[in-house]
C-alpha cells in the first residue's frame, strides 16, 4: 500500500503541471471559446448540474442504463485517487463536456460526456486528444474505451486519434482500444514540452476504479 501511495504521489507530481486550471482554451467552429482544464471533486455540483441538462439517450450512451444519484459516483469519477478528468467550461464558467481517464487495475479507460447542445462540434475528440496524451505521459501501453455500436461519436472520436485499435464485443456492449505503443498521438497539447526519456515511468502503477 505505502509503494502504490508513492506511486500515485509521484504520478500526480508528473501529471499536475501539465494540465493548467485555465490556460487551454480552444476556439469552435462557430466562433465560441471554451476552455479545457482539470477537474476534481470541488466541481461535482457544476458536473451534477451538466448531468441534469443532458437527455436520458446521452446518458444512456455514456452509463449504458438508468442514471441515479448523479452526485454519489460523481465524487468516485472526479476523484484524483481513481484517475484524472478534464472539464470543458463555456466563457460563463458553465461546464459542458467531462472526460475521464480512469485507472483501471493494469489497463486505463477513457469516457466521455458532452451536454447535448454541444455535440457535433469537436468536444469530445479534442477532450479525447487530451485524455490520451495524458496517458502517454503516465506511460500507460493502452486505452479502451466501453461504449455502444450505435455511438458513432464516440467511434469516430477514437478512429479519429490515428492509432492501431482492436474492437471487441462484450454482452452487448463495444470495447475499442487504442495501443499507444506504436503510434504518436496526432492531438497533442499545445502546452506539452518535448519529452524525454527519463520522463516516462518504466511500470507506473494505477489506483482501482
Amino acid at each position: 500500500e505505502f509503494a502504490r501511495a508513492r506511486a500515485l504521489v509521484e504520478l500526480d507530481t508528473r501529471l499536475g503541471p501539465r494540465i493548467p486550471h485555465s490556460q487551454d482554451v480552444l476556439t469552435l467552429p462557430e466562433g465560441n471559446s471554451i476552455t479545457v482544464r482539470r477537474a476534481d471533486t470541488s466541481d461535482v455540483e457544476a458536473a451534477k448540474a451538466m448531468h441534469e441538462r443532458c437527455s436520458p439517450r446521452t446518458l444512456d450512451k455514456r452509463y449504458h442504463g438508468p442514471v441515479h444519484d448523479a452526485d454519489r459516483y460523481l465524487n468516485h469519477l472526479l476523484s484524483p485517487r481513481f484517475g484524472r478528468t478534464l472539464a470543458v467550461r463555456t466563457a460563463s464558467g458553465r461546464i459542458v463536456g467531462i472526460g475521464h481517464l480512469l485507472w483501471d487495475g493494469d489497463e486505463t479507460e477513457v469516457a466521455l460526456l458532452v451536454e447535448d447542445e454541444w455535440q457535433r462540434r469537436g468536444i469530445g475528440s479534442q477532450l479525447l486528444g487530451r485524455l490520451v496524451t495524458m496517458a502517454v505521459e503516465a506511460g500507460c501501453e493502452s486505452v479502451y474505451a466501453v461504449t455502444q455500436a450505435s455511438n458513432t461519436g464516440m467511434v469516430a472520436a477514437m478512429r479519429g486519434l490515428g492509432l492501431p485499435l482492436d474492437y471487441q464485443i462484450e454482452e452487448g456492449t463495444l470495447v475499442i482500444t487504442a495501443r499507444l505503443d506504436a503510434t504518436p498521438v496526432s492531438s497533442r497539447l499545445p502546452y506539452d514540452h518535448a519529452r524525454r526519456p527519463e520522463d516516462r515511468p518504466e511500470h507506473p502503477q494505477r489506483a482501482q476504479r
